[in-house]
């Protein structure tokens, strides 16, 4: 204790100046802590609080996922850097050059390229899929690693590359593989096909369509070749209009719901981790707990500046 004291009374024993600025930047220091204190145990406090949701049976809003990481139909998602098969990639590159710093040179890591995946995955928890977009998230992969290379972008990965590297570039590959397992945590929507069908409206938009090209609608529904469309012709366009619109309905009404996961808009946490909801919240309040201890630390030493000072 003697010598955080002793450290202290030299501050209070400052100029005014240096006394003022270090008791400013001691403050502000103070309050980021806390502020990061409170909000790491407040979203600790969510994720314990949420129940986990079943796809199938979720309601729309805010929910808790946990399921595994699939690929949607169509192309594969495949990493830039080592091109493995994946749901989600992030990567940087970085190169080592010569730097100078107050008249030396030395060597450094530039980064000079950098990007993240925005390719749509799934969440399958075995009751359903939810589509994930992955944008805003805060994801925690399953893959860290980092090798070197003599090219801006590496030949390949080899699992030795790690350790017996070589170059001035270096190559770090974040990967959710596919099959993973997942907690997510964001905001649940539902595109139902079906949801806004109005056969009225619909054959009302549908005969106006063609109104708009009349050459169009006279080669389809002029039986007669005279050049306009009578009473009994314009009853087979409404008839045909109405077919048409009915079995596009009948066809939305089949295809199944589209569940999608995204970004919450009210700055609620977006979370996809392949670590578990427990190992999340002992994390949070770890750190959460060591911003308080932090901030009060400080709080405690500005106090005792100020009253090593002389002031109130």
């Amino acid at each position: 204790m003697g010598l955080p004291t002793g450290f202290l009374t030299a501050l209070a024993q400052a100029e005014t100046g240096e006394f003022w600025t270090t008791v400013t930047l001691s403050s502000l220091l103070g309050i980021v802590a806390l502020g990061f204190g409170f909000v790491q145990l407040r979203r600790a406090r969510l994720l314990e609080d949420l129940p986990t949701s079943r796809i199938r049976s979720a309601a729309q809003g805010y929910v808790e996922f946990h399921g595994h990481a699939r690929l949607l139909p169509g192309p594969e998602i495949r990493s830039p850097l080592s091109n493995e098969l994946c749901c989600w990639w992030e990567y940087v590159v970085q190169q080592r050059r010569d730097e100078q710093r107050g008249g030396h040179s030395s060597k450094e890591w530039v980064t000079i390229e950098r990007a993240t995946s925005d390719e749509l995955f799934v969440i399958d928890d075995g009751t359903g899929q939810c589509v994930v977009d992955p944008v805003g998230a805060t994801v925690i992969p399953s893959v860290k690693r980092s090798w070197r290379g003599v090219s801006a972008r590496p030949m390949a990965y080899r699992k030795d590359s790690s350790w017996f590297g070589f170059g001035d570039f270096r190559y770090t590959e974040r990967l959710v593989r596919f099959g993973d397992w997942l907690y997510t945590l964001g905001l649940f929507q539902t595109q139902t096909a079906s949801r806004d069908d109005d056969e009225v409206r619909d054959v009302g938009q549908r005969l106006a369509e063609w109104k708009r090209d009349p050459v169009r609608l006279l080669h389809r529904f002029d039986s007669n070749r005279d050049g306009k469309i009578d009473l009994a012709e314009w009853e087979i366009a409404r008839r045909a209009a109405i077919d048409e619109v009915r079995s596009e309905h009948i066809e939305r009404s089949i295809q199944p719901d589209l569940h999608v996961l995204r970004e919450p808009r009210d700055g609620r946490p977006y979370i996809l981790s392949t670590k578990t909801e427990h190992q999340l919240t002992r994390g949070m309040r770890w750190s959460g707990t060591a911003g308080v201890v932090v901030a009060t630390l400080i709080g405690a030493a500005v106090a005792f500046l100020l009253v090593a000072r002389g002031l109130p």
